[in-house]
């Protein structure tokens, strides 16, 4: 009796085991999805174990490991054309690799000081590339109603993006300018949903020290009036 009880209680316990952590698809936006796997603590937050991976389509974004839900190990992001733009080893808070800005138009960094010649300057770079490690915030900022169905021939959004010398998102707002009255309007940003790994960046630099800086990012409505980073690759 006293060993079928404990065979009945280990099947119950690897049931359990088994239960907690299973393999997930969650849409981030359009037809960018990710599959991990996760189970549930004690508190039903989920926890994120195991390997990840996000495909923008058929083609791969990002991949790595999740271990007690923080990212951990060397990332891999990749352009929505699958093309290589950043590696990133989280163990060792270390970039790896990060492919060169061929257009900067569309992103654009400031800092609080007067360069000179002799300056040396390094931007913010965001966690996860210009790709996929800025997809959280576009998807916070389709949230914004003033936001929805704007006419593309008209209107211009900027996502603006303070950044702490810590290496932190400090705050967020979005910007939007009209080319045919010149009116503007600003709107903050509810980065209360945002996850704590989508506000880490490697702070910019001003002559080895690190500095406050601000991201701007040039966003367009496409023809359904959704808001997309102009030109992102």
């Amino acid at each position: 009796m006293k060993n079928l009880l404990t065979l009945i209680l280990c099947f119950f316990c690897l049931h359990t085991c088994l239960a907690q952590t299973v393999q997930k698809k969650n849409y981030i936006i359009d037809d960018v999805y990710e599959r991990y796997k996760a189970g549930i603590d004690s508190n039903d937050v989920e926890i994120r174990n195991g390997s990840y991976t996000a495909y923008n389509g058929k083609k791969t974004i990002a991949n790595g490991q999740y271990k007690n839900g923080k990212r951990v190990g060397i990332w891999y992001f990749y352009n929505r054309e699958g093309k290589e733009m950043q590696q990133y080893d989280y163990d060792n808070s270390k970039l790896l690799f990060e492919a060169p800005e061929t257009d900067h138009v569309n992103f654009r960094y400031r800092v609080d000081y007067v360069i000179t010649g002799k300056d040396k300057v390094t931007p913010p770079i965001k966690l996860g590339g210009r790709f996929f490690g800025y997809l959280a915030y576009l998807k916070l900022m389709r949230k914004i109603h003033d936001l929805r169905g704007l006419n593309p021939n008209d209107y211009v959004v900027i996502l603006k993006i303070l950044v702490s010398p810590m290496g932190r998102m400090a705050d967020c707002t979005v910007e939007l300018l009209s080319r045919s009255t010149g009116q503007s309007a600003t709107y903050m940003v509810n980065t209360d949903e945002l996850p704590e790994s989508d506000k880490i960046f490697i702070p910019a630099s001003f002559n080895g020290e690190p500095v406050s800086s601000r991201v701007e990012v040039l966003c367009q409505p496409d023809d359904d009036g959704e808001i997309n980073i102009a030109g992102i690759k």
